[in-house]
């Protein structure tokens, strides 16, 4: 075996141990989560609704039941639970859990939460005894790990051509110094020049290609046209992303450019906007369904009648039990083989299949073969998770942006075997076909200078139509709390920091800039979730409640945008300790997040031991609004 080689299985041997240590940290986050703690405690902590109510129970995709459940307390408490996630419906008794049902999350909206029960066994008419003082909890899933191993095990293994010359390409075995000009180039009007060049250079690389779209350059409606362009050519494409939010995002702009678009998966966050994308919404809507569900309700019926007690049980008896049961094998057979029919013809009518990563294992598409892969939020994908989509594709092209936060790994071991580098952020400067998004249509030019500095090499340029847009003559303020005596304070339990200084003063800037806000959304941004849990609490008081704000944390906010930022930065002390805000992703994510004003507030005589914070404090006070906080105290 060369070196080479043995340095390639090496590599992949490094990303299995570190699943595995992932899944480990996952599961021990998980057992602190919940072990040991009262209801009221596992409430408080976001991983519990309870109670809840069941709202609806109806038959989904593959004799699943899709439980709907609205919880009546703790309206307001922030939750843990989102869609994709492990959970079970317990039933709760005398200070105690009776009865158990485990499944994923489908959907949550405000204070209801679909899950999709993973019992198939059961059928709705059993649910009818499953009621009264119910809850829903977040567990443990390992099912991700469990694919993303696989994945991995079979990229090691496999002789199959294409899986081969990506894993080439990838591990720079293979030089791809051939640089592809289209013959034909694509012009599409709504298309700037750099998006131009990414269009066609992604459609003729012959192996992996990137196109790295920062904040705002329009990197959604290039892969939209990269989709038109490639199914000129192909029969179908599959169009992943890391998370159901962004694939529902990219799956609703597909629809919407006229492409017949299909959302996989039976765990979906199904929004007004893309319900109809859902492979079980169009097998709902489609007139066979009513057939197919008669027949399994039939079934249910001759299950539920030949399970019925009888004083007298004889021959006769147990001839017609046994005549019940196989009719409703049968039935349950045949509703089958009408569903998978039905599947056959959805997704062959569709040319663009969409899907988390790790989605695609889903058996509906388990067989399908593609020419293309696209890749989207790519710096927020795990190696392995790509590779469970990319074991389906020819080609693939990565979109995503390096320089914003990478995705959560929990374990440090796994991290320092590889598992928290990217393939965006690896591949990026490696590859021929890179191509690099330079026009942003999202913020202020002053918003922006900062972050194109300091990380896109002064490469981007701002779109006319939003580089000098603004509610006030100030789009970049930086407030020092230095000398307020603002200090950061730790919860001794979430061991997470707040700020309740730099609260006040960002309540007093607000009151004096609240007319020139009128009609703007407004982003409160900090790294720490305690003070997110904090500042919450606050703006509900009476000088926000008129405002559209929102509160969240920085990896919450991210995809987002808003008419105004706030971000509270929250470090301040003696020691000149800042912890993970040296990560100059975070900053970069946080700043990019502003249309038409910005305002960071923090102590920077502790935060400029960083030279990151030292050189945005001399970049504000050049180019921007510098303050002292002292100016919105009282004296």
């Amino acid at each position: 075996m060369s070196a080479v080689s043995t340095q390639k299985n090496q590599r992949f041997t490094n990303l299995l141990i570190a699943i595995d240590k992932e899944r480990e940290a996952e599961e021990k986050y998980f057992q602190n989560l919940s072990s040991n703690k009262s209801i009221a405690e596992r409430i408080e902590s976001g991983i519990v609704w309870f109670p809840v109510v069941i709202v609806s129970k109806v038959y989904t995709v593959g004799e699943q039941i899709e439980m709907v459940l609205e919880r009546t307390k703790h309206l307001d408490l922030p939750h843990k639970l989102k869609s994709g996630v492990g959970c079970k419906v317990f039933k709760y008794e005398g200070n105690s859990e009776t009865t158990s049902l485990r499944a994923v999350v489908s959907y949550v909206r405000k204070n209801k939460i679909a899950v999709i029960l993973n019992e198939q066994s059961i059928s709705k008419a059993d649910l009818t005894a499953f009621k009264g003082h119910l809850g829903i909890e977040l567990i443990y899933d390992d099912r991700p790990y469990k694919v993303m191993e696989e994945a991995i095990k079979k990229v090691m293994a496999t002789e199959e051509p294409a899986t081969v010359s990506l894993r080439k390409v990838i591990e720079e075995q293979l030089d791809e110094s051939r640089y592809l000009i289209p013959a034909h180039p694509i012009t599409p009007a709504q298309l700037n020049e750099s998006q131009i060049k990414a269009l066609n250079g992604v459609t003729v690389a012959e192996h992996l290609s990137i196109i790295h779209g920062p904040p705002g350059t329009g990197k959604t409606t290039t892969l939209v046209q990269v989709a038109k362009a490639l199914l000129k050519k192909e029969k179908r494409i599959l169009v992943c992303a890391p998370s159901n939010n962004a694939v529902d995002l990219l799956a609703t702009q597909l629809d919407e450019a006229g492409l017949a678009t299909l959302r996989i998966g039976n765990v979906t966050r199904i929004s007004d906007n893309n319900v109809h994308l859902t492979l079980s919404e169009k097998i709902r809507d489609h007139a066979e369904w009513q057939h197919i569900k008669k027949v399994r309700i039939e079934a249910d019926k001759a299950r539920k009648s030949a399970g019925k007690f009888k004083r007298s049980f004889g021959p006769k008896e147990r001839s017609q039990r046994t005549a019940m049961f196989n009719e409703a094998r049968d039935l349950k057979k045949w509703a089958r083989e009408l569903e998978d029919k039905l599947l056959d013809t959805i997704i062959s009518e569709s040319r663009v299949i969409c899907s988390t990563l790790i989605g695609v294992s889903h058996k509906s598409i388990n067989q399908l073969r593609f020419r293309t892969l696209i890749i989207d939020e790519a710096s927020q994908a795990l190696e392995p998770e790509c590779w469970n989509a990319m074991l389906k594709a020819e080609r693939v092209i990565l979109a995503g942006d390096h320089l914003q936060l990478s995705p959560t790994v929990k374990s440090r071991e796994a991290a320092e075997l590889g598992l928290s580098e990217t393939l965006l952020s690896r591949m990026t400067d490696k590859i021929r076909h890179t191509y690099l998004l330079e026009v942003q249509y999202r913020m202020n030019e002053k918003i922006l200078s900062f972050s194109n500095q300091r990380f896109y090499d002064n490469k981007l340029t701002s779109s006319p139509i939003v580089s000098n847009w603004n509610l006030d003559e100030e789009p970049l303020v930086l407030i020092d709390t230095s000398g307020c005596g603002f200090d950061e304070e730790l919860n001794p339990t979430s061991l997470s920091r707040y700020n309740e200084g730099e609260y006040f003063i960002l309540r007093e800037h607000f009151i004096q800039s609240k007319e020139a806000y009128a009609g703007s959304s407004i982003g409160i941004i900090s790294p720490y979730s305690e003070q997110v849990k904090y500042l919450r609490s606050k703006v509900e008081e009476d000088v926000f409640q008129e405002s559209d704000i929102t509160v969240n944390s920085i990896d919450g906010f991210q995809g987002q945008e808003k008419d105004v930022i706030y971000i509270s930065l929250v470090r301040s002390n003696s020691d000149g300790e800042i912890g993970f805000l040296s990560d100059e992703r975070r900053l970069n994510v946080a700043m990019t997040r502003a249309r038409k004003k910005l305002i960071i507030l923090g102590d920077f005589s502790t935060l400029s031991v960083s030279p990151l914070f030292s050189d945005l404090a001399e970049h504000v006070e050049a180019i921007g609004t510098y303050k002292s906080a002292w100016e919105y105290m009282s004296v």
